[in-house]
């Protein structure tokens, strides 16, 4: 049986960390399209075209209105559909980011479906200042910060900092899923240089 390679049992660690099939609202979370699959936005899109088209039917302005009309009906329904076959692929981007990360991201099913307000990191020796960190997280975003330490000392909480949309939450989702990306990469894995980490879960 040949030996497991690094690279590998990254793959097979990111892979066993996410759910093995994912939802339409986990594909949604992952794109700034993802909200054109949205049943609630894609029904009130579809109503707004109806209306228009029955307007139309009633006040007789003839087929060279109507049918572009009644075409525009289904039109968010089609995209909505063409997006998410194109967001199938969803899990495999996924799961490759995981993979690349030098430490484990815990829990990023929380995000995928639009859950999860802050990051709990815990550090393999040495824990940074707050202030230290505060510096590194500030440069993705001011409503980034460490909240807080845990019981164990070698733990510290970060916010990630963005509020549900009450209007539109998919949108939200996806914020949310891109602003984890953004911190890891751009804060704690610079961090993690000088302060090795051992794992970061979404909590």
């Amino acid at each position: 049986m040949p030996e497991m390679t690094h690279g590998s049992a990254a793959e097979q660690r990111a892979d066993q960390s996410v759910s093995a099939r994912f939802t339409r609202l986990m594909n949604a979370s992952t794109s700034r399209w993802g909200v054109l699959t949205d049943p609630p936005l894609v029904a009130l899109a579809s109503s707004v075209f109806l209306l228009a088209f029955l307007a139309a039917l009633g006040r007789d302005v003839g087929p060279a209105v109507a049918r572009p009309l009644g075409a525009l009906v289904l039109a968010p329904i089609a995209v909505a559909l063409v997006v998410s076959v194109a967001l199938r692929g969803a899990r495999r981007a996924v799961v490759a980011w995981l993979a690349r990360q030098p430490f484990p991201v815990e829990n990023l099913n929380a995000v995928l479906n639009g859950l999860g307000e802050g990051l709990e990191v815990t550090f393999a020796g040495a824990v940074p200042e707050a202030a230290e960190l505060n510096a590194e997280l500030d440069k993705v975003h001011p409503d980034a910060f460490v909240t807080g330490g845990v019981e164990d000392a070698r733990t510290l909480d970060i916010r990630i900092g963005v509020i549900d949309s009450k209007r539109n939450p998919a949108a939200t989702n996806h914020q949310r899923y891109a602003r984890v990306r953004e911190l890891v990469e751009r804060a704690l894995v610079p961090l993690a240089e000088r302060y090795p980490i051992q794992s970061v879960r979404v909590k």
